[in-house]
């Protein structure tokens, strides 16, 4: 849908400052509903404040091109990140993905907890959580970013009839594949289990030879492989609950899935952002 570069905001006095700039590919500028879609990113992605979430600074138009000016993040997406790693011929170490996890699920919290003005929850669903759309700084700084297919009360291009499907088929949960209009933050809490199961096991949760046979396997109640013996059995525990078929069966929040992850994050797993950018260096 869009494309991102890096721009240079320049004021008076010589202040300049690094900047994301986020505009639509120009296949779409012109078409009325993904321009819906960027605007309603910018009005609900710029309402959350987290220090786990890229913020939006500004919203604009150039000769008929939306932008978006976003923070600019020094680092990469988790998913370059685990492919440096295997290029190297290593991976991401098990406390630093749990590290960068728990973060994430810190700025979804934030992003699922946004209220209106009158204080009433808009039911933020991410709906593409994902090692693409989870960014490292270098310094270790974890950011959630791209809310462009966000679920959320009263969203302008809401979808009015179910069955509609957004998102990443690999980190979908299987009440979103089925197009339920009843999808909910739980939702997300799948796709942060698919995130770490994908990064332990080395493999999606569920693969098809297709995608209608990856959606067969998603949506067919059956349950993931066990992960690979050298992942501590606490951890396993933890990603197969965020797995489960039924969203009640799940943790009911990321702030919850987040304190199961911190708890990991003791003694000998203890990892501060410190540790973090060790790492992406």
């Amino acid at each position: 849908m869009a494309r991102v570069w890096v721009a240079k905001l320049r004021g008076k006095h010589g202040f300049e400052k690094m900047v994301a700039l986020k505009t639509i590919l120009p296949t779409f500028a012109q078409d009325q509903r993904f321009r819906r879609m960027f605007l309603d990113e910018a009005k609900i992605a710029s309402g959350i404040e987290h220090v786990n979430v890229a913020q939006i600074l500004d919203l604009g138009e150039q000769a008929g091109q939306l932008y978006l000016v976003m923070e600019w993040v020094d680092g990469d997406s988790l998913q370059e990140l685990d492919r440096a790693a295997e290029k190297a011929g290593a991976t991401l170490p098990i406390p630093v993905l749990v590290r960068i996890l728990a973060d994430a699920c810190a700025g979804l919290h934030a992003a699922h907890e946004l209220a209106d003005a009158q204080g009433r929850s808009l039911k933020v669903v991410h709906r593409d959580v994902s090692p693409q759309n989870i960014l490292v700084s270098s310094k270790g700084v974890v950011k959630v970013i791209d809310f462009g297919v966000v679920k959320a009360r009263r969203r302008a291009t809401e979808e009015t009839t179910t069955g509609t499907i957004k998102g990443k088929l690999q980190y979908m949960a299987p009440e979103q594949a089925l197009g339920q209009g009843s999808v909910d933050r739980r939702a997300d809490i799948w796709a942060v289990g698919a995130t770490l199961y994908r990064l332990l096991a080395r493999k999606p949760v569920y693969r098809g030879n297709s995608p209608l046979s990856t959606f067969k396997r998603l949506t067919s109640t059956l349950a993931p492989e066990p992960l690979p013996a050298h992942v501590p059995g606490a951890l396993s525990t933890i990603v197969l609950k965020a797995l489960a078929f039924e969203p009640e069966r799940r943790f009911a929040t990321a702030a919850e899935l987040a304190s199961a992850l911190e708890a990991l994050l003791q003694g000998p797993y203890q990892t501060t952002s410190r540790e973090v950018a060790a790492c992406v260096e």
